[in-house]
């Protein structure tokens, strides 16, 4: 009778086992599934506006967490503490969250992709000024509640228009000479602070800016004036205001030649290789018609008025020039065309690809034709004036 009861226990327990091996195992789940779905559920319950529930969610994604994942990036959180009210955690948080931290916190993978931030984000931007006001009233000191208004200001990027006036750091200066010791303060040096060229480039107006050139110039003469003077040397300078694409400019050539020939004026004569001085003031107007990083190249149209004379007295020379020297005075309008080219030799402020140029060095090289209209007073005057110049240009975009 025992054997037999041994025997039907042994029967029993295997058909047991053998029972319970054939029952389906549960589904094993990886982490980052665990971290999407209680996301989900974090998502809702902040939907539901159920704080109590949110709290729940985001301690159980904070659990979740572990040295390869994140559940819950800094910012998502920071954000929920504001709409929980939680600002102590948001405080204690900000103390630890150093360039080191961050750093190990970017080294890890990131949680799934999903619609969390934007919601929360688009969610606190909608209630801000009721979240200002919260700050305002709240149990805080004053140094918390200036601390979490420019945080909160950062989480939104309420501080771009700060950052473009130059005014944010200035902002941030404010605080600490206020509150030179404050827990926040490493904080806020580490992390706040916009860099210099981040603000320069957005205070750049990009559609406008400035430009200055300072060539020396050679020319030939055209039709009578060929024979009447030499060629002339000088230089030439320029300031332009450009404008999307389109340059105008204020220019005023300065060059120096001999007579080949005698000029004769009102009886007087001007005699062969007396010096003569060239002054060209002019306006300008051109269009761009290629303009990237390396070069830039434009056509453009001159009028002004040229002025041909003998040079002024010289203090060091020993007699004076004549009195009738002052009939040799031609003064006249002309109208003028020029194609210029720029070589940008050395840019500024281009290693951020976001931002174009802020300013440029570039080797300037123009060629030009000017009708002139001496001849109308003399005809040996008659003709016109084709010249090269080339030098240095300096450009800059305007900032506001």
């Amino acid at each position: 009778m025992a054997k037999h009861l041994l025997f039907g226990l042994l029967l029993l327990a295997a058909t047991l086992q053998a029972q319970q091996d054939s029952l389906p195992k549960p589904l094993q789940t990886s982490i980052s599934q665990r971290i999407a779905s209680a996301r989900q559920e974090l998502l809702a319950s902040f939907l539901n506006d159920d704080p109590a529930a949110a709290s729940l969610w985001r301690d159980s994604l904070m659990r979740l967490e572990d040295s390869t994942h994140v559940a819950l990036v800094w910012d998502e959180r920071w954000l929920l503490y504001y709409w929980e009210e939680a600002y102590g955690n948001l405080f204690d948080e900000a103390i630890r969250l150093d360039a080191a931290e961050r750093q190990h916190l970017a080294n890890k993978q990131p949680p799934p992709k999903d619609s969390l931030f934007e919601k929360i984000d688009q969610r606190l931007y909608e209630l801000r000024f009721q979240i200002y006001e919260k700050i305002s009233r709240g149990f805080l000191t004053e140094e918390e509640k200036q601390f979490a208004l420019i945080e909160l200001d950062y989480l939104l990027r309420l501080n771009q228009a700060e950052i473009a006036s130059g005014d944010w750091n200035k902002r941030l200066d404010a605080f600490l000479q206020i509150h030179p010791e404050s827990r926040f303060k490493p904080y806020i040096q580490a992390n706040l602070y916009a860099p210099a060229e981040k603000m320069l480039a957005q205070n750049v107006k990009t559609d406008r800016g400035f430009s200055l050139d300072f060539l020396f110039s050679s020319g030939q003469w055209r039709n009578e004036l060929e024979q009447t003077l030499r060629s002339p040397y000088g230089f030439d300078i320029g300031l332009s205001y450009w404008l999307r694409h389109w340059n105008f400019g204020l220019r005023c050539n300065f060059s120096w030649q001999k007579l080949n020939r005698s000029v004769i004026q009102n009886g007087y004569e001007w005699p062969k290789n007396d010096p003569s001085v060239l002054i060209a003031p002019a306006l300008e107007v051109g269009y761009d018609i290629l303009n990237n990083k390396k070069v830039k190249v434009f056509p453009s149209f001159v009028a002004g008025i040229s002025i041909l004379k003998p040079p002024g007295v010289d203090e060091e020379e020993e007699e004076p020039l004549p009195d009738y020297y002052s009939d040799f005075f031609f003064a006249k309008g002309f109208l003028g065309a020029a194609l210029t080219a720029d070589v940008k030799l050395k840019t500024f402020n281009s290693s951020d690809e976001e931002y174009p140029d802020v300013s440029f060095i570039g080797a300037r090289i123009r060629l030009g034709y000017n009708w002139l209209n001496w001849g109308d007073d003399n005809p040996d005057l008659r003709g016109d004036l084709f010249y090269f110049a080339i030098g240095i240009n300096l450009f800059g975009h305007s900032i506001e």
